[in-house]
């Protein structure tokens, strides 16, 4: 499950803070819609790819002080939240390896579309 911030309006300490990894690139600013905006042209302009999920998801790991909270994404985390147990449990009894596979996660994508 990706975190999202639980006050998004609210500014925090010296603002709110994201690592491209892939660049290496840190962004900050006071407002998160700001920073989204700055990410956003930043991924564009140099063809990267972006998602919203992931952004939340790294704000709130490299914001320091920052409340966030987990969140479905879509009715595919739901099925996946629901279904991932029974598959481990079908997994031990019948030595299959249901659980985490690349199917169900490609599955899941498609349905928080």
């Amino acid at each position: 499950m990706s975190l999202r911030p639980s006050y998004p309006d609210v500014g925090v300490g010296s603002g709110f803070c994201y690592h491209h990894q892939p660049t290496d690139q840190h962004f900050k600013h006071p407002t998160l819609t700001v920073l989204h905006d700055m990410v956003a042209k930043f991924c564009s302009v140099n063809s990267l790819p972006f998602n919203n999920d992931e952004f939340d998801d790294n704000v709130c790991k490299n914001t320091p002080n920052i409340v966030c909270t987990e969140s479905l994404r879509g009715v595919g985390d739901l099925v996946h939240v629901v279904l991932n147990p029974i598959a481990g449990g079908i997994d031990a009894v019948l030595g299959t390896k249901l659980k985490g596979c690349g199917g169900c996660y490609k599955r899941q994508q498609e349905m928080n579309k």
